[in-house]
């Protein structure tokens, strides 16, 4: 059966790729799968990937089984709420959580969310001046460190259960509404007249992002529940805290047992600390303590990963992307959107072959000019011992030259 479910998507991936309007296939895939649940779409998707469809390809799809769960016309607007509401009925386990758990405090994102939808909906549908809607869309960028959560935090664990479906599908869909997020906040900041010309692409960015919510209610949320250990939630639970807050979630609510957890795991760490021991280097000798301190001064965002590409360490002074600390021990390809995971195994397979030994990307990242620097690290002998990467705010430098 699961097969057929498998063929049947192929089917309508093939349509789109032949240039059928999207809405067609749309309502030929509800009568089809009207009747099954999330997890089954989720199972035939996973499938397909396995058969070797790109990811890309079945970000398509992402599109279309979100059809079961709220339409795309201006009447099902009102049923988001009613879709959240059949969410929690249909996943029940969601109700029961703490509301410091990290999936509680995610909904409530998705609802603070859900009500500012609303709002630039009613004001695109007044098409009068754009002026109000141009100054409220960019709170918009907020659902970035929601995103951020979601594919940092939990798909790495749930790709670890062989739950790849979200990593490889759901993070390449963040990626494009993202991007397209960035562009239309641009250009509405150049001129809010722009509200007119991009209405359209307004319209249809704020459907996705709605849309996205849903599934995240009616499959993410769920699966993590469903796979998860407590001992992984507490873990979650303590590298939330590094990411930024998203209103109207910006104060953290505490999870008693977490918490407890969180001091017991810092406590067991400062006992196997050496600090009285001292690391030895030609140039002069430091203790544990004194090098805990001075790295701790460096304005910098430092990730090591090894020769077998698996992160170890990293320096998150610079604060310029979020670093769990769940990624330790991860390999390094577990942390990037699939889309850059072909840019990152050539990088390195240079680098252990020698054919370069670094890489330097400038960009702005939120307006801010950031500089990224991959180097290889190579031992005395030459041996590769693994690539350090460097991630360094130059906005005060900048300035300073200016």
């Amino acid at each position: 059966m699961k097969e057929t479910k498998k063929e049947v998507l192929r089917g309508y991936l093939d349509r789109l790729q032949q240039g059928e309007e999207l809405a067609s296939v749309r309502r030929d895939f509800v009568r089809s799968f009207v009747d099954v649940q999330p997890e089954e779409i989720m199972e035939a998707e996973q499938s397909l990937l396995r058969d070797g469809v790109a990811p890309q390809k079945l970000q398509k799809l992402c599109d279309l089984h979100s059809a079961l769960f709220c339409g795309s016309s201006e009447e099902e607007l009102a049923a988001q709420r009613a879709a959240t509401e059949r969410a929690a009925q249909a996943a029940p386990e969601l109700g029961g959580l703490p509301e410091g758990h990290p999936i509680s405090i995610l909904r409530r994102e998705n609802e603070a969310l859900a009500h500012q939808l609303a709002a630039l909906f009613r004001l695109l549908e007044k098409k009068e001046d754009g002026t109000a809607f141009a100054a409220a869309f960019p709170r918009l960028n907020a659902l970035r460190a929601h995103y951020a959560k979601k594919e940092e935090l939990l798909m790495p664990i749930l790709y670890r259960y062989g739950v790849t479906g979200p990593s490889e599908v759901m993070w390449g869909v963040d990626d494009e509404i993202k991007k397209e997020l960035g562009v239309l906040t641009k250009a509405l900041k150049e001129d809010a007249e722009n509200v007119v010309i991009y209405r359209g692409r307004l319209h249809d960015l704020m459907t996705r992002i709605r849309e996205m919510m849903v599934k995240e209610e009616r499959i993410l949320f769920p699966l993590t529940v469903r796979y998860f250990t407590q001992e992984e939630w507490y873990a979650v639970y303590r590298d939330d805290k590094e990411f930024a807050a998203v209103p109207p979630a910006d104060t953290q609510l505490n999870w008693e047992e977490a918490e407890a957890w969180c001091a017991e795991q810092q406590a067991a760490l400062a006992r196997e600390e050496i600090f009285g021991g001292k690391v030895q280097l030609e140039t002069g000798e430091l203790t544990v303590r004194q090098l805990r301190a001075l790295l701790a001064l460096f304005p910098v965002d430092i990730t090591f990963i090894d020769e077998d590409d698996v992160l170890r360490y990293f320096l998150n002074e610079g604060k310029i992307f979020a670093r769990p600390r769940s990624a330790l021990g991860r390999k390094v390809y577990e942390c990037h959107p699939p889309q850059i995971i072909p840019v990152v195994r050539q990088m390195l397979a240079d680098f252990k072959a020698k054919k370069r030994d670094h890489m330097v990307v400038w960009r702005r990242i939120m307006g801010k000019p950031i500089g990224v620097r991959y180097q290889a690290v190579y031992g005395e002998d030459g041996t590769y011992l693994g690539t350090v990467e460097f991630v360094q705010d130059f906005t005060e430098a900048l300035a300073h030259f200016a």
